[in-house]
Formats: structure tokens, C-alpha cells, sequence
């Protein structure tokens, strides 16, 4: 594709792509990301050209136009913004937990809450304010599609479901300039409640409303009576009173006007001996500075569960591994499970690890090390891919990206072509999985430790791809994916046999079903597929029918033990690893 930007001819390619949207194509230029629309308009164009100068310096915004060879404007130039992760990473306490605190959370969201000011007071309603389009780096926040934004003469059409203003449910956004600041408010503070909380305001269950649009309708958030909060979620008590107060104005009493500043600037966050992070004076469930006592065996009904490991840091990774290997964090020290240093330093959300038996391949951006005993042992390269890590490791050796080829980089053998920096890849003992994006589609390619050649698997979704996660067992993948395509968030999960056929599918709205509500939760334990659910393990079948994903037996004595969304593993003898951010649990049924 060619475009002319500032007068001079520029031809772009897949090389060159850093993300696609349903409204267009992002690529890199030197220290600039172009936006070619996929189908460009006049109205985008006066648009554009409209659009206000002198906006405060983390709203990214246009500074040139893109023009195609019959001189229309077909999209614009903007500064590129390098090493910035979506807000959504915020909300998810298996990503932030441990890496990124509360407290750095608040001083994001007092940097966003200045933006978001000055934004007003220039005219400007972002209206399509939502989790994928505020990025933040360090402690600072920034508004990106700056071209969906409502200024003088072009409103906002469009908005995120998750993030709309209850009150405008049902209205044409199309017909009216219905979006405003008093929206923009609303929307924030969703953002902020479930990245400090790991909840919707409206999310949870409640048996009157079976959705969380449903409860957004009936004003009914989680910080009233009858709403059961997920496991995952932090209770709504670690936050100060007037907080949970404005809180509740807004979710539950439609308050829309500007969050109050001191809200955010005395909230001051502490972590508890029991491990709590709270706002209050006293932490809200223990009131004390003692520790909680953990039991080691505990038996519920037919389940007895043993406790493995227990950290007061964080768990990094864990896998099984001849046994079981796990990585984990404390006091700014990173060990594995015989004690043995990684590296000691902070944690970051760029910092992806990889187990390989009794070695640790680290990752950062496109640097690989191999680290044995807290001594690098060897380095390599891969390529930066947008999805997750461009490399994964299994016992015996690592698999990563060289331009654009998936290679063993024990043996140096090339196993397939892939797409170069957009893919990511994970693998288990037998079988591995690449994942990247082209065009509207999406492809998985299926690999072998050992076995060169790529199967691919054409994945019947559309949309960004917001979360995902992948297990596997001796033959099968069972990929999980979270999407987001016209403003709604929607969820697919395929397992798919090793020769890339699609044997089992579900896809729906997150909130219909718990196969769907999170990505993480689930292994292949033998040709078993299991689901962790705040209600215990269940197993999955496929209808054979319809070859739908579905579930089945829900073994009820594993409540206490495990939710939605933490990691499972197999175990020995059929027994199965329940990982989360702090523990490793072994569940064992009688």
C-alpha cells in the first residue's frame, strides 16, 4: 500500500503493522504510527482537518494527513507510543497483582484525571472512553483514537458497551450528540473501579439481573445488597468511605459531574501482614498487624486439598515439568522452586519468564537470557509480538521468532513461516500454538517439539483481541479468547486436535456462560477438559451434534478451593494444581 504523507510517496506493509482495528490499519514509521482508515470518507476528512490544535501532550493526536495517490485523505500521522499496555491489563489481577500496585494504579489515574480536565476544558468529549483506548507507561496515562473524538460540528458516534453511560442506552449516537463529559465521567469512573477492584461496577451475580447490562439498567452495582462479587474481585471495603461514596453516587444514583480531585490525591494505600492492600485505617479483615494462619491439608467432602507452596510475593509462572516447576517473586528477589536465584530486581509488566526445567529463559522486548542458579548461560533474540510473548519455552528448548520463521533454537531448525512481529507463541511438552492477526482474520498454526512444519487453523472470529490464554495436553489446544468488535466485548474458545482441526467450539457474550467469562481456568488434563468456576471444577464435553463446547459435571467439593480464572495444571495420579497469584494447591478427589 502507498500513501503520501508531508509530499513524499510512503509504502507500507505487513512488516510494518502494529495493530488493526474494525476502522483501520496501524503501521510504523520511524518515531511516528500512521492510521490508514479502511474506508475513508469526506466526513473523516473535514474531520480531521477540524481537529483542535494544542492539546495537552498525552492525547495522541493527528499532526499530519495521510493521502492516497488520488490526493483523498485516507487516514493520518501520529507519534508513535512505545512501551505502553492498554488500561484493560489494569483490571486483571493475574497481570497486576504483585507487578503493579494500587498505588501506582491511583497515580495513573490521577495523571488520566488531569488529561481527561484539560480535554474538557479545550471542548473536546472523548465519548469513547474506554479500557483499549487509554494506554498508560510508568505512572502516566494516555488517550489514544483521538480521531473518535466529539468536537465542535462532529459528534462521537460510537461507544464501548462496558463503559456507556446507562442513560443513553438505546439512544442513536448516530442521530444525536448524546456523548459529554458527564458520559466521559462515567465511563472513568468504571475504569477506575475495576482496575482497583478487579470487578465491573455492574458485574458479578445478582438473581434478578442476569447481566451486566441488565444491571446497569436497574442502577443494581456491586456496592449494593444482593449482588454476589466474583472470587477474583478485591471487596468493595478496601476502599475509603468517601470514595465508596462517589462511588455509589455514580453507579447507583447516576452523579455525573467531575470526580472530586482530592479523591484521588489522599488515597493512600498500605499493604497488611495477611497480605490485604487497602485505603483504610485498619485493614478491613483482620484489623490486626498478625498474619493469617493457613492450614496445609484441608478436606471438604471428597476433596482433600494440600497446599504446595504459599508465597507472601508473587508467583510468576508454573508448569509440570517432570514434576512440578514454578517461578516466584519476593522482596524485589525472584527464585524458583528449589530456592535457586533467578535475578534479583523489580518486576515489570514487560518482563515475560519461561520455564525449561531447571532453567529460566527471561524476556524483554526482543532480548531473550537463559538463567541458571541467578547466572545468564546464554542469549538470543525474538521478535516483539503485540498478543503475548514472542516465545515460549518447553524442557529441552526454546521456541522463538527469527524474522519470519518460528524456529527451535536448540537445534536451529526452521519449523514454519509465521508473521514475523505479530506473533505470539506458547507451547506444552508435546504440542505448541502460534497466534497472530491479518487483516479482519486471525490464524493459529499448530507445531510440534522435534517435528518441523506448521498445521494451520483459520480461527471463525472478528474483532481486537483483548485477552487470551492457551493449555494443552499430549494431543489437543484448548485456546481461549476475549474480542472486542463494535463497541461490545464478545469470547470464543476452540480446542483444537494436532492436526489443527477445530473439534470443539463456544462463543457468546463472556456473562453467558463460565466457559466463557475468562480466558484463564482451564487445563486438558488427558484428553479431560476442566474449568475452574467460583462454584468448583466442572468438566467440559463437546455435543457431539453440534460440536458446541459445553459443561458437565460440576464437582461441587472443590468450591473452597478454587475460581473463576485461576490456572490449572495436571497433576500425579489424576489430581489436579490449582495455581494463583500466591498459592500452588493440590486437589485431590476421593
Amino acid at each position: 500500500m502507498n500513501v503520501v504523507l508531508e509530499g513524499k510517496r510512503v509504502t507500507l506493509d505487513d512488516s510494518m503493522l502494529l495493530g488493526e482495528g474494525g476502522e483501520a490499519r496501524v503501521y510504523r514509521l520511524g518515531p511516528r504510527a500512521l492510521k490508514v482508515f479502511h474506508t475513508p470518507g469526506a466526513d473523516k476528512a473535514r474531520k480531521l482537518a477540524a481537529f483542535p490544535r494544542g492539546l495537552p501532550r498525552h492525547v495522541v493526536s493527528p499532526e499530519a494527513l495521510l493521502f492516497d495517490g488520488r490526493g483523498r485523505v485516507v487516514g493520518y500521522a501520529m507519534a508513535a507510543l512505545d512501551a505502553a499496555t492498554d488500561a484493560i491489563r489494569l483490571s486483571q489481577r493475574r497481570f497486576r497483582e504483585g507487578i503493579v500496585s494500587s498505588q501506582d494504579v491511583t497515580a495513573i489515574f490521577r495523571h488520566a484525571w488531569l488529561t481527561l480536565c484539560a480535554l474538557h476544558h479545550a471542548g473536546v468529549v472523548v465519548g469513547d472512553l474506554n479500557d483499549g483506548n487509554v494506554l498508560w507507561r510508568n505512572k502516566e496515562a494516555f488517550f489514544i483514537d483521538a480521531d473518535s473524538m466529539q468536537i465542535t460540528g462532529f459528534p462521537c458516534t460510537v461507544a464501548h458497551e462496558r463503559f456507556l453511560d446507562p442513560r443513553l442506552y438505546g439512544v442513536d449516537l448516530a442521530k444525536a450528540a448524546a456523548l459529554s463529559a458527564g458520559s466521559d465521567w462515567f465511563a472513568f469512573a468504571v475504569l477506575l473501579f475495576q482496575s482497583l477492584l478487579y470487578v465491573h461496577p455492574y458485574g458479578g451475580i445478582h438473581p434478578a439481573y442476569p447481566t451486566l447490562l441488565r444491571r446497569a439498567e436497574a442502577r443494581v452495582s456491586v456496592l449494593g445488597e444482593g449482588v454476589t462479587l466474583p472470587k477474583a474481585a478485591v471487596s468493595p471495603r478496601v476502599l475509603p468511605d468517601a470514595l465508596c461514596h462517589w462511588f455509589s453516587q455514580v453507579f447507583d444514583r447516576d452523579e455525573r459531574g467531575p470526580m472530586p480531585a482530592e479523591l484521588l490525591e489522599t488515597l493512600r494505600w498500605h499493604r497488611c501482614a495477611c497480605g490485604l492492600e487497602h485505603a483504610r485505617p485498619a485493614c478491613p479483615d483482620c484489623a490486626s498487624t498478625h498474619g493469617v494462619v493457613v492450614e496445609l491439608l484441608r478436606h471438604h467432602g471428597r476433596c482433600r486439598a494440600r497446599r504446595i507452596f504459599h508465597t507472601p510475593g508473587r508467583l510468576l509462572a508454573a508448569r509440570v515439568q517432570r514434576g512440578l516447576r514454578y517461578a516466584y517473586e519476593e522482596a524485589g528477589v525472584v527464585r524458583r522452586e528449589d530456592a535457586s536465584l533467578v535475578f534479583s530486581g523489580a518486576l515489570t509488566p514487560e518482563l515475560h519468564l519461561a520455564l525449561a526445567e531447571d532453567s529460566t529463559w527471561l524476556g524483554l522486548g526482543e532480548k531473550l537470557v537463559r538463567v541458571e542458579r541467578g547466572q545468564p548461560v546464554e542469549r538470543a533474540e525474538t521478535a516483539r509480538a503485540p498478543l503475548g510473548p514472542g516465545f515460549a519455552a518447553a524442557q529441552h528448548t526454546l521456541f522463538r521468532i527469527e524474522a519470519d520463521w518460528l524456529v527451535d533454537h536448540a537445534t536451529g531448525e526452521r519449523l514454519g513461516r509465521v508473521a514475523g512481529g505479530r506473533t505470539m507463541v506458547a507451547c506444552g511438552s508435546s504440542l505448541g500454538l502460534c497466534l497472530w492477526r491479518a487483516g479482519h482474520a486471525a490464524f493459529a498454526s499448530l507445531f510440534a517439539p522435534g517435528r518441523a512444519g506448521l498445521r494451520e487453523v483459520r480461527l471463525p472470529i472478528s474483532g481486537r483481541i483483548v485477552d487470551l490464554d492457551v493449555v494443552f495436553d499430549q494431543r489437543h489446544a484448548l485456546l481461549s479468547l476475549h474480542l472486542e468488535h463494535a463497541g461490545a466485548r464478545t469470547a470464543a474458545v476452540f480446542l483444537l486436535d494436532d492436526a489443527g482441526r477445530i473439534v470443539g467450539r463456544r462463543t457468546g457474550r463472556p456473562d453467558e456462560s463460565p466457559i466463557l467469562a475468562a480466558c484463564a481456568g482451564k487445563a486438558l488434563l488427558g484428553g479431560r477438559a476442566l474449568l475452574a468456576t467460583d462454584e468448583g471444577l466442572v468438566a467440559l464435553r463437546v455435543d457431539a451434534p453440534t460440536g458446541t463446547l459445553v459443561e458437565g459435571t460440576l464437582y461441587a467439593d472443590t468450591r473452597p478451593f478454587v475460581a473463576a480464572g485461576v490456572d490449572l495444571l495436571p497433576g500425579p495420579s489424576g489430581s489436579v494444581y490449582v495455581v494463583t497469584t500466591r498459592d500452588i494447591t493440590q486437589l485431590e478427589l476421593a
